[in-house]
């Protein structure tokens, strides 16, 4: 066996291997430099254009940030923004590569724009002006609704229109209920213009924004000119109104220094009539306080007197709240309707008990007219520097019936008087009857209310046809309206 061959075989292999490690040895140190000094940079590229490289893509973005910041302070009055066209960056690596920092920004520097916008506002679709932007425009429609709003509260306006309004509203109870009080302060449910308002944005120039207080006045306006008016011999308010065909409202609106209709030759009145370009509808809410009147419920007595009632139970009178609400423009009343009803207590009815036995010449204590649909020519009290003692009245239908039950205690001619009639009502009360043409009773005969007892006429001391109608207490002359029902 040759041990030599052998030998020389493992030695070149040893060889080999040693040979290997220094070459991976070698690479390692080579790999190590070359990725020390391999460096990151990023291509810039606008839109489809690549405009150099940075170190970072935070060297673009810190410049455009101030570039941002700096165009908003340069142009403070509109929307003003630094744009660019796409900005894309690609990462590269590469052994000792180079970037250029500054050359990058100095080729965005010439590529940024600066974008100004603004808002148009627009009413009905026709321009009104540009502001900065929409809470420019905002404010600006606040500031109109807040002046019309308070003329709708205030009750009045400033002529804005012809058609002028008093703005006055009243409230009226009515016969089933009575008003407690009233909140006087309204609340507003919605303030809106009665236009359609649009805002557009759109790139302007600075010099395109327009001048806030200059469009307020052109929304209340209408760019209407001052119409100045002398007055010449002849003129008068309602003159002046007709010939110009204007609201005699705006005259006065607009001149209030003229007092008692008073104008002279020479004086110069304001008839400018405003045409605004905005009207604020307001919805007004209110609240209001009624009573509610009880019902009385009657339970029929056959035992009880006529006329003669009872209150069994006593009723009480409820509470309820009413909500109104109100619409106006430009603080001109337009309606107003009730939109809600809370019954805040019920009302408890009332029961009585009533009478209704009929005595034969017992009155019932109620006087019914004594003539037909009667108009009254003199009423009771002082009359010609002397006391009249009763009511007169005339009527087409010259029936004279008894005002109530009872008995007839005089039928015959008295001085002054003439043809009279008197009925005692057997309660407390009797009734007179003057001038009469005819008698139908004879006295102690029983009558009953209603019942025909004479013919109007003009006997005794009378200037003309009619009954003088008298009524008595005990000894004591009344005044006969006092118990007679309304007319």
């Amino acid at each position: 066996m040759d041990y030599t061959t052998g030998w020389k075989i493992e030695k070149k292999w040893i060889l080999s291997c040693g040979s290997l490690a220094v070459i991976a040895f070698f690479l390692a140190i080579v790999y190590m430099y070359t990725l020390q000094h391999t460096v990151t940079r990023y291509r810039v590229i606008i839109g489809m254009e690549a405009v150099g490289t940075v170190s970072s893509p935070n060297v673009v973005w810190d410049w455009f940030e101030q570039k941002k910041t700096w165009t908003k302070q340069q142009y403070p009055t509109v929307q003003a923004e630094a744009k660019l066209a796409d900005l894309q960056f690609i990462e590269e690596r590469e052994y000792k590569a180079a970037y250029d920092n500054s050359g990058v920004i100095a080729e965005l520097e010439k590529r940024i724009r600066t974008q100004m916008k603004g808002v148009q506002i627009r009413i009905d679709d026709k321009p009104l002006g540009v502001v900065k932007d929409e809470a420019a425009a905002q404010q600006l429609l606040e500031q109109v609704k807040q002046k019309m709003s308070k003329a709708s509260t205030n009750g009045k306006v400033r002529i804005l229109s012809e058609s002028a309004s008093s703005g006055v509203v009243t409230a009226s109870a009515t016969e089933s209920e009575h008003k407690l009080e009233e909140n006087m302060t309204p609340m507003f449910e919605s303030v809106q213009f009665v236009q359609k308002v649009d805002f557009v944005s759109l790139e302007i120039k600075p010099e395109d924004i327009g001048d806030s207080d200059a469009m307020l006045r052109k929304v209340e306006t209408g760019d209407v000119q001052p119409f100045k008016y002398k007055v010449v011999s002849g003129d008068c308010v309602s003159c002046i109104a007709y010939k110009l065909k204007i609201n005699k409202q705006v005259i006065y609106d607009n001149n209030p220094w003229i007092k008692n209709n008073l104008i002279r030759v020479g004086d110069v009145l304001d008839l400018t009539v405003l045409q605004p370009l905005l009207s604020v509808k307001t919805i007004e809410k209110r609240i209001e306080s009624f009573e509610v009147p009880y019902e009385v419920a009657y339970v029929e007595d056959s035992t009880m007197k006529a006329g003669l009632k009872e209150t069994l139970f006593p009723g009480e009178t409820g509470l309820k709240e009413v909500t109104y609400l109100t619409t106006r423009i430009n603080g001109d009343f337009k309606e107003e309707m009730a939109a809600a009803e809370t019954i805040l207590r019920p009302s408890v009815q009332a029961i009585v008990r009533k009478g209704t036995k009929v005595i034969p010449g017992v009155g019932t204590g109620t006087l019914a007219w004594p003539i037909y649909r009667a108009k009254l020519t003199s009423e009771f009290g002082k009359r010609w520097g002397a006391f009249h003692p009763g009511t007169d009245m005339v009527s087409e239908n010259k029936t004279i019936m008894a005002a109530d039950h009872g008995k007839t205690v005089f039928a015959g001619w008295k001085n002054g008087y003439g043809n009279c009639i008197i009925i005692d009502h057997q309660n407390g009360l009797s009734t007179l009857y003057g001038h009469l043409s005819k008698l139908s009773v004879s006295e102690g005969e029983i009558v009953q209310k209603g019942e025909k007892i004479g013919i109007m006429g003009t006997t005794g001391n009378s200037t003309g046809v009619h009954l003088h109608f008298e009524v008595h207490k005990g000894d004591e002359q009344e005044n006969p309206l006092n118990y007679l029902g309304s007319l």
